[in-house]
């Protein structure tokens, strides 16, 4: 088959892949993402903080990803069932839009400046010559040559392995998670609420829309074979010994589907190597609990933009320019993804859980405090606010 060739191939169609491509397309260059599956990934958070909001509209983006998102500005914490905490977001809070509506939402904009998708494209082999990707070779055959090339293809990344940068897996393995999408109750349309146990288990409720809402249980993995296979009234009788402001969703959870995640920390040693660079959960990834990776992979892709269309057509300067203007990002994901754990290893203990917390990185920077609160807690209107 011909070789095609273009400015810029990013592998993986996920948010970080897709707003990257937006970008990049917007200044004239010549995109091509090339993604395994037949569309957009579905899997991924499904909260966007300040931080990546503000980045958002920073591309005139904003009113577009918040038309029928769920806007929140508190999340309340709870331990062996006492409110313990209240996190509160300035600038107008956080936003709840489910993933994959989020990432066609800017796959749809692609569409518009002229980037190519090419769906159902596995990666056959990766050629590197002298420390940068010269060929991508698809599963059908396809050959495909870019001035830059972009991993953005998850944790398993194919372009990380061709070029040979190392990485660290460390799988939080004292703490397994399962997620279920079931009908919204009256207290979790009310707030969010993320509850612990001093017995190793959490529970996150929160609403995706007006009619459903996640639950998210993690608890430790000898209770996760007993629990599931006595079926969910073995899963009740626990969540009720440390989830009390949400006892309304417990009915829903009954004839609930539940999907296991795994969750790791990952840390690579490096995040680019000549023309090529690794973006999102190819470069970094941090405990859930932060709800902080989807804000820090779209200022990622967009420091990532203004690199590529600065070295032009010069690989050198491409080389210097993610060294000197993308490696350091690492430093920031290195301080993320160690709160992640500091997080999910002190859960268990309300104080020490409560001395790790730290409201600066929850919202990235901003004044968000932490409020120590008491059982007898004001209760807001039941309602929600839609941005």
């Amino acid at each position: 088959m011909a070789t095609t060739s273009c400015d810029v191939a990013i592998v993986g169609a996920g948010l970080g892949g897709c707003f990257l491509a937006l970008l990049l397309g917007r200044r004239g260059r010549h995109v091509v993402v090339i993604e395994q599956g037949p569309s957009v990934p579905s899997a991924g958070a499904d909260f966007l903080k300040p931080p990546g909001l503000r980045v958002l509209a920073r591309h005139g983006l904003a009113d577009l990803v918040e038309r029928h998102g769920l806007r929140r500005d508190t999340i309340r914490y709870y331990h062996d069932g006492d409110p313990i905490q209240e996190c509160r977001f300035p600038d107008g809070g956080f936003l709840i839009r489910p993933y994959r509506e989020l990432v066609e939402l800017i796959y749809t904009s692609c569409a518009m400046e002229g980037v190519e998708f090419w769906f159902d494209a596995g990666i056959a082999d990766i050629a590197v010559g002298e420390g940068a990707v010269e060929e991508l070779v698809l599963g059908d055959g396809r050959r495909l040559r870019a001035g830059a090339v972009i991993g953005a293809d998850g944790t398993k990344s194919a372009v990380r392995q061709a070029l040979g940068i190392e990485q660290m897996t460390m799988p939080y393995e004292r703490l397994l998670m399962r997620v279920a999408t079931v009908p919204l109750s009256a207290s979790v349309a009310q707030l969010n609420r993320l509850y612990f146990s001093s017995e190793g288990w959490l529970t996150y409720l929160y609403p995706i829309n007006r009619d459903q809402a996640r639950v998210f249980v993690g608890l430790p993995p000898e209770d996760d074979k007993e629990i599931f296979q006595d079926g969910i009234p073995a899963l009740l009788d626990e969540l009720k010994k440390f989830v009390t402001d949400s006892s309304d969703a417990f009915n829903f959870l009954q004839p609930a589907t539940w999907q296991r995640i795994k969750v790791s920390a990952l840390r690579v040693a490096a995040y680019h190597k000549g023309n090529a660079a690794l973006l999102g959960s190819a470069a970094f990834a941090c405990h859930p609990m932060t709800g902080m990776g989807m804000s820090y992979t779209l200022h990622d892709a967009e420091i990532l933009a203004d690199v590529i269309c600065a070295a032009g057509d010069d690989p050198e300067l491409l080389d210097r320019l993610l060294h000197a203007r993308y490696e350091p990002r690492r430093h920031a994901h290195r301080q993320l993804i160690d709160y992640g754990d500091a997080l999910a290893s002190t859960f268990r203990d309300r104080e020490a859980y409560l001395a790790a917390f730290r409201p600066d990185l929850h919202v990235h920077g901003t004044a968000a405090v932490p409020e120590q609160v008491s059982e007898q807690v004001p209760e807001e209107p039941p309602a929600l606010q839609r941005a």
